[in-house]
């Protein structure tokens, strides 16, 4: 092999190593905040790459009537049982699995689980608020306020039942590292989510929460969006007709923002929910908060059971 060839070889794998140095240094910068080189990192308050403080109202566009009325038990989001009938298909809501060609993916169990809902029993328990825990309240007509608690913790209120969820950022996660001893990068390992020991379930559940965040470059502002994964939930409903979901139930959420024409902002929210209990796979939907000016339409109204 001549020794021109060696040479650019030898170039080309230290450009490759100076090419990835680069990358680890923005993702180590990214990593550590604005805390400075050597400095303590900063907090996730100072690394939020948004805003998503303030007074939000959820705009209701989609799933209307299970979300700004109280459907019938056994109305999956097609009708209730029986009521739909598609030509050439047949009536929706009825058969071994009622939810079939329902909007939530349901199996055998979780369909069967969602006919027995009983409001009046609900209501002689105390259970009221079934349907404004984690995974319900953000389907309601709510209004949500977002503060910071502290440094880092996100607190995310809503009128709505008067319910508090609180999403909690833990420490950061090591950045990535350039292995020059063979021009490789290796990236940092993926985040785990899972609740203290001794998290008790609740109806908000113990929910975590890590920003993702785009560096600037020359073109492009910082930028990013909030992912949010709860557990230790208590047993609850979607919608306030009595669609189950389980203490099995992971739910993952993401907030981004956007600013429409009319400078108004928005939360484009989407929420997946896991339940192996109840669920064939993975149920998403995705729904939108528009931000109001002020608490002027702040009203704080008790659970309910219809």
């Amino acid at each position: 092999m001549s020794r021109g060839i060696l040479t650019r070889r030898a170039t080309s794998r230290g450009l490759l190593a100076v090419a990835l140095a680069c990358l680890v240094g923005l993702t180590t910068v990214e990593a550590q905040g604005r805390g400075g080189r050597g400095g303590a990192p900063a907090t996730a308050r100072a690394r939020a790459p948004i805003d998503l403080t303030g007074y939000w109202t959820a705009v209701v566009s989609e799933d209307w009537h299970t979300r700004m009325l109280t459907a019938p038990k056994g109305d999956f989001g097609s009708g209730a049982p029986g009521a739909i009938e598609i030509p050439g298909v047949g009536p929706i809501g009825v058969g071994a699995n009622p939810s079939e060609r329902g909007n939530i993916p349901y199996n055998a169990r979780g369909a069967k689980a969602a006919l027995a809902w009983d409001p009046a029993k609900d209501e002689a328990e105390g259970n009221t608020c079934k349907a404004y825990g984690a995974p319900g309240i953000m389907r309601l007509p709510t209004q949500l306020r977002i503060s910071w608690q502290d440094d880092s913790t996100l607190k995310l209120e809503a009128d709505h039942g008067t319910q508090t969820r609180l999403f909690h950022f833990g420490p950061l996660a090591p950045p990535g590292r350039m292995d020059f001893s063979n021009a490789t990068y290796v990236p940092p390992p993926p985040l785990e989510f899972e609740p203290p020991p001794g998290v008790q379930p609740s109806g908000q559940g113990y929910s975590m929460a890590v920003w993702h965040v785009v560096p600037a470059t020359g073109i492009v502002e910082r930028g990013g969006h909030l992912k949010v994964v709860t557990m230790r939930l208590t047993p609850g409903y979607y919608w306030k007709n009595g669609m189950p979901y389980t203490g099995s139930l992971v739910l993952t959420e993401y907030f981004r923002l956007m600013e429409l024409p009319d400078r108004s902002q928005w939360i484009r929210y989407t929420q997946i929910a896991e339940d192996p209990e109840y669920l064939t796979q993975p149920w998403v939907v995705n729904y939108a908060f528009r931000k109001l000016p002020d608490g002027s339409r702040w009203n704080p109204i008790p659970c309910s059971v219809k």
